[in-house]
Formats: C-alpha cells, structure tokens, sequence
C-alpha cells in the first residue's frame, strides 16, 4: 500500500507543477494591468520558469541518484512553495520574474525523482509507472488554464501562486511520512564545477534562444550572438572538465554511445515539432481560422484527453509492444494531423475552418504523442537502468531546449512571412515532414525487449 501512496504523492508534485506552468499563461493581461508592465515583460514570466527547469533538471537527476530520492524531494517542494509564496507578493514585474525562476529551480527535481521514486518502488512494473507520468502532465494542461481563469476571473493572479502553498506543505507531510531514508547508490558528492559550466551553459543558450524570439531587430539578435557563443564556451569546458572528472555529472561514455545521441536527438525533435508547434494552435486558430480567443483555447483540450487515454494504454502494453513500434506509430500520427493542419491543404472537401475540425486533427495528434511518449521516455531510461533519474532529468533538459529551439524557429518563419497564412502553411509542412525524417532514429534506440544497451567503454 506504502509503494502506491508514493505514487500518488510524485504525481500530486508533478501535478501542482504542470498547474502552475499552464495556469500563468492566462493571467498574462493581469501582469501587465497590475504590475505596470508590457506584454515583453510578462513573456519573460514564462520563459525564466522554462530556464530554471533547464539549468536546474539534469543536476537534480544527479542529486537524487547520489544523495537519495527523499531529501532532494523534500528540498525541491520546500523551494518551489517558498517561490510560490514569493511570487504572489511580488510588488513589481522584476521581482516576480526572478522568483518564477527560482520556482522552475524547485519544479525541475520533480520529474527525475518522482521517476527514481517509481523506479525503486515498482521495480517490475517501472515501464508502465513511468508512462503513467504522461498522462499526469496533460491532466495538469487541462486543470491550469481552466483554474487559472477562474481564479483570476474571480479573485487575482496572486491567488494562481498562494494554491500552491496548502498543497506543497501537505506534499512536504506525505513525503516525510511515506519516504523512507533510503540507501544512497554512491557516496554524496556534488561535482560544483561541472554543475555551474553545465548550468552556465544552458542558462546563455535558453536567454539567447529567448531573445531570438522576443524580436529580429540587430541588437537583439546580436545580443542573441553572443550569449549563444558564450554558452558553447561554457559547454566546450564543461565537457573538458567530465572528461577528468572522478565523480561526472554527465557518464561520457554514454556520449560515444549511437543509442544515447539518437534519444537526445529525438527528444530535441519532440521538444521543437510538438511542444514548441502546439503552443502556437491557439495563434494559429485565430489570425487563420478568426476563431475567439475563447474557442481557440478550448480546442486544445481535446489534445490533452487524447493524450491522457492514449499514454495510459501505451503505458500497461510497452512490455508486449516495445518501445519501437509506439514511436513509430506515434511519431507518424502527429507528423500526419500536423501536415493537414496546413491552410489551404487540398483535402477532398473537408475544411478546417471550424471549431469542431480542428479539434478532431488536435484530437488525433494527441492520440499520437500519447502513444509516443511513455515509449520515447521509457528507451531513455534503458540506456543506464541504475540512473534513472540523472537519464530523465537529462532527456527534459534536451526536450526543453528543443522547445526553445521550436519555438524561435517558428517565431523566425511567421515573423519573415508575408502573412499569417503562408507563415503556418511552411510551419506545419516543415514540422511535419520533420518527425517523419526522424524516423530512423528509433530503430538505434532501445528495443525495450530484454535489450541491454552497451555503452562504449
């Protein structure tokens, strides 16, 4: 019975997480109302939440492997309700930025400790556990946007920030409950200097890609230039660094293994070609198709339920399927609705020019990435079972930074477009035909069969 409140208590973490990263979104014009501020300043709300992930997640895959699921658990809600209160007080725009970042700092050890959690408690089913995850987050994509309109519609954005306060506290009373002390896997030690050239690395590339984004004019750009330099800097001597290093951040070995890159690979794809493509249907549904603001929220739902059913029952038959095939499967069904997503598509006299067909293409692309994901996350771990969470915290940071890539690039076509229409039609043919040239990929992954992935030595 123990085993099964501690998943309950990893998903309530993940959870409250994904809430409060989908319910933000909505209290944009709040921000700029009540802080003073501008819609410039109320993006970097978002976009400092997503760095802290970034910097903070492959190193707390690492804390938890060395120092215990329990006490980086604990720390992680400690930080992530603190920042939560804080960012509700925030008295300006600044402030609540740097708070926001520190919230994703805490946020980030949820996914690879909940997923060393799931590991250490359902040993024989970890597959299944583990896929189930994905249907925790889409559950959160459905809750926080809704929630979050209704708090800020009838009490203040402040309030999005304070519901986290009652539930962290009561996650810290389950964890100290439930958790036990643990065995630690390896002596605690904290590599200091391969975690600030790695965070350093990630944190200029994430404000370069950001500022990519925010604008095309030459100081930003060149601003972009040079923190992306920067960033290749960092990361060129945080590998010189792991290469000597006695206790790495990052197994190198694994980094000369075809398994490993073709993951991160595909992680960096999914990242760009459906969390980066699918945050902009809501853009797309209105300059396009002139839906509501309303509406063009609303059809996002049937992703996230398509989502959820599908990773579900991908997740309980990985072990006869594999995780091959799903990612075949799957990665073709997304590439498919993205494609007939493109305006103006010859489709036979269907139209998509209304509310219902465009939920029904949404539909099926999260049928696909719900049929992809629990196996793409799955392949990941197999490449070294005994660090599950140092391989998660690793394969979100890859996915994330894809996001950011995405979502520039994307930026960059509708921005250089001549109008919306012909920016979203080379948008989604280009997405499209990219998760099907990303195919290949699979086939070097993780069978998910008895297959042990060999790293080079």
């Amino acid at each position: 019975m123990r085993r099964y409140l501690v998943f309950v208590t990893a998903s309530l973490g993940l959870l409250m997480y994904t809430i409060d990263g989908t319910a933000v979104a909505v209290a944009f014009p709040s921000f700029i109302r009540d802080l003073h501020t501008d819609v410039l300043w109320a993006g970097w709300t978002m976009s400092m939440f997503s760095v802290g992930i970034c910097m903070a997640m492959p190193l707390a895959g690492n804390l938890s492997d060395s120092f215990g699921r329990k006490k980086v658990f604990l720390v992680s809600l400690i930080l992530f309700t603190a920042s939560s209160l804080a960012c509700g007080l925030a008295p300006n725009i600044h402030a609540l930025i740097a708070f926001r970042l520190l919230q994703g700092i805490g946020g980030a050890s949820f996914l690879p400790t909940a997923s060393g959690m799931a590991s250490d408690h359902f040993p024989e089913s970890r597959q299944t556990v583990i896929g189930l995850f994905s249907s925790v987050f889409n559950v959160g994509s459905i809750i926080g946007p809704n929630l979050g309109g209704w708090i800020v519609s009838r009490y203040s954005w402040r309030y999005i920030f304070y519901i986290n306060v009652p539930i962290g506290i009561g996650l810290m009373g389950l964890t100290m409950l439930l958790l036990k002390d643990a065995k630690i896997r390896s002596r605690p030690y904290v590599d200091v200097r391969g975690a600030v050239t790695m965070s350093g690395a990630i944190l200029f590339l994430m404000f370069g890609l950001n500022l990519i984004g925010e604008s095309f004019s030459a100081p930003f750009l060149l601003s972009a230039a040079v923190l992306i330099l920067i960033s290749l800097v960092l990361g060129k001597l945080f590998l010189s660094h792991e290469k000597n290093a006695a206790r790495p951040i990052l197994d190198l070995t694994l980094l000369q293994s075809r398994p490993f890159v073709a993951a991160n690979l595909m992680n960096l794809v999914t990242g760009a070609a459906i969390l980066a493509l699918f945050a902009f249907i809501p853009l797309y549904a209105t300059s396009v198709h002139g839906l509501s603001t309303l509406m063009s929220g609303i059809i996002l739902t049937p992703r996230s339920l398509g989502t959820i059913a599908a990773s579900a029952t991908t997740s309980f038959l990985l072990r006869r399927w594999g995780y091959r095939w799903p990612m075949v499967w799957g990665l073709s069904i997304v590439s498919g609705a993205t494609i007939l997503l493109t305006p103006g598509l010859p489709l036979g006299g269907l139209r998509l020019d209304s509310a219902g067909a465009l939920s029904f293409v949404v539909l099926i692309a999260g049928i696909g990435s719900g049929i992809t994901t629990p196996a793409v996350n799955n392949a990941c771990i197999e490449l070294m079972p005994e660090k599950v969470a140092t391989i998660v915290g690793l394969r979100g940071t890859f996915r994330i930074v894809g996001q950011a890539l995405g979502i520039s690039l994307i930026t960059f076509i509708l921005h250089l477009s001549l109008n919306p229409v012909t920016g979203f039609r080379i948008t989604f043919i280009a997405f499209g035909l990219l998760l099907l040239s990303s195919l290949p990929l699979v086939f070097l992954m993780p069978s998910g069969k008895g297959e042990r992935i060999q790293t080079a030595a």
